[in-house]
């Protein structure tokens, strides 16, 4: 085995990706797409009436062992917006001693609307992940946001948990302080830090206000096949945060926040991204 080989094998794998987004000619369109390592788009998808581009994400190896990274930076230039999503489910597996790394990076010039909706992130048993994501946006700019992550597996009868978890979070505003958080679980906490519970989902809404704080407890509250659920509002940044057994409930009730508030936040009717239609 040569040497550069054999230092993949032990460094693990790195995909780099970075996307610009522009207006051009009243649309938004992907105008810088460079990708390093198996982490790469195809084309922009767009649906009847709305000039959003729908991005989808691709990692042919479909999963992420120890040592590997993976790296996205995202920018929108002034007055463009763009929906980006995964056809599947981020799966860490079980560690050779080094983190599995994820970091997200997203740029949202003045007048710009993200949304930013992965599916969920499975850590196995043994996994050592870290994910590291930070937004930055302008003024009047838009962005909804959601993540589930599944931290237990009990496929074999017994609960198995990972061994160390580091999923950061950091919202920079340029006219209110924000958002810095970070959750750590590991498995010798995380029953505690979960209550019990084996998924933990995260959602965020800029700009909101009391009104769509009303309208997302309301929907939290109607809703029966989930354990423990609750909303805020800090300043204009609506948080939602979940707690569940089931992927697919869990699923289903952030999707049909999302669908609701985006007219709200975004300013357009909800379309789903055909890619989980497939």
């Amino acid at each position: 085995m040569n040497n550069k080989l054999s230092q993949n094998f032990i460094d693990g794998w790195l995909g780099e990706l970075e996307l610009n987004f522009a207006l051009r000619k009243g649309r938004s369109v992907l105008t810088k797409c460079k990708h390093t390592g198996p982490f790469y788009v195809k084309k922009s998808f767009y649906s009847k009436n709305d000039n959003t581009p729908h991005v989808y994400l691709l990692h042919p190896p479909g999963g992420l062992v120890g040592g590997d990274k993976l790296i996205l930076d995202v920018k929108l230039e002034s007055g463009s917006r763009a929906l980006l999503t995964t056809p599947g489910s981020s799966k860490f597996y079980r560690s050779n001693g080094i983190r599995a790394v994820q970091k997200h990076i997203f740029t949202l010039d003045r007048n710009t609307a993200l949304e930013w909706v992965p599916q969920s992130s499975i850590f196995f048993p043994k996994t050592k992940a870290k994910i590291d994501t930070t937004f930055i946006l302008e003024q009047e700019s838009k962005i909804i946001s959601f993540e589930m992550s599944c931290f237990v597996n009990s496929s074999l009868g017994i609960c198995v948990y990972p061994e160390e978890v580091d999923i950061f979070l950091n919202i920079c505003l340029s006219n209110s302080v924000g958002l810095q958080e970070r959750l750590q679980i590991n498995e010798s906490n995380c029953i505690v830090k979960l209550g019990g519970f084996k998924i933990s989902a995260l959602l965020f809404a800029i700009p909101s206000d009391e009104k769509i704080l009303d309208i997302v407890r309301k929907l939290i509250t109607s809703v029966k096949y989930f354990q423990v659920g609750g909303a805020t509002l800090l300043d204009n940044i609506l948080v939602v945060r979940l707690l569940g057994n089931d992927n697919q409930c869990l699923k289903k009730l952030l999707c049909n926040i999302w669908y609701t508030i985006r007219p709200f936040v975004i300013g357009r009717k909800m379309v789903l991204p055909r890619i989980w239609l497939t």
